[in-house]
């Protein structure tokens, strides 16, 4: 009995200060206007280019700011490609000098 009381006093505390926030005019940080996912895609200046040749396979090239940092590659499909774009490019934003072409 007690902890459904505690339960309930937290969520009335977390409304108060959700409409505090609303009649000052700082809701804007309590909410999320965009709520579409953030992926290793949105990172600025970065180009990933997944191009299919004539065999079925793809093509991998991954640019920083113009500047190729890895080989261009070979994959077997386009998840494979996609995959490797993602683990390149994170690699890349911690530093790992081995990447350049």
């Amino acid at each position: 009995m007690m902890k459904i009381r505690s339960i309930n006093l937290l969520r009335e505390f977390i409304r108060e200060q959700v409409a505090r926030a609303d009649s000052v005019g700082g809701s804007s940080g309590m909410r999320t206007v965009d709520t579409t996912p953030y992926t290793f895609e949105d990172y600025p200046g970065y180009n990933i280019d997944i191009t299919a040749d004539v065999n079925g396979e793809y093509l991998l090239t991954v640019k920083h700011k113009g500047k190729k940092i890895s080989p261009v590659s070979v994959y077997r499909d386009y998840d494979e490609a996609y995959h490797q774009a993602r683990m390149v490019i994170d690699r890349h934003r911690v530093g790992d000098t081995q990447l350049s072409a």
